[in-house]
């Protein structure tokens, strides 16, 4: 599976974007992790938070560590997953248009679905990104 993303108020980076190097544009590779493989001690979700898929599902693994072929595996609580960088110009890598109109905050398609009211939730911390 391909995740490729294009940022509407990409023109807003802080200190947090630049750190983990969120980009206006980028793709990346998703795989989703095998819930009955162990983690590492000081990653993953405890025992009784991991995804519970029904045995079909579980057999999409195969035994491996991850799938990421099945989209259908999100679709549980405590679905673990792992974004890979794969390009950070996927116009140009896979030949498509991203369709995406500079917005400020007040006509932002994500904020208006999120249904995001500025007198009722801060928005500071949105568009500054700084560690705390």
């Amino acid at each position: 599976m391909h995740l490729i993303l294009s940022l509407e108020l990409s023109e807003r980076r802080g200190e947090v974007q630049k750190t983990f190097r969120i980009t206006p544009e980028a793709s990346y590779v998703l795989s989703v992790k095998n819930p009955e493989k162990g983690s590492p001690a000081y990653a993953g979700l405890r025992e009784q938070d991991k995804a519970d898929y029904p045995e079909k599902l579980q057999e999409e693994f195969r035994d491996r560590r991850f799938d990421r072929e099945d989209v259908e595996l999100l679709n549980f609580e405590g679905a673990e997953f792992l974004l890979v960088g794969a390009r950070k110009d996927p116009e140009a890598a896979y030949g498509i248009e991203l369709d995406t109109d500079p917005a400020d905050y007040g006509h932002a398609d994500t904020v208006r679905r999120l249904r995001i009211v500025k007198s009722r939730h801060p928005v500071k911390p949105l568009f500054e990104g700084r560690w705390d």
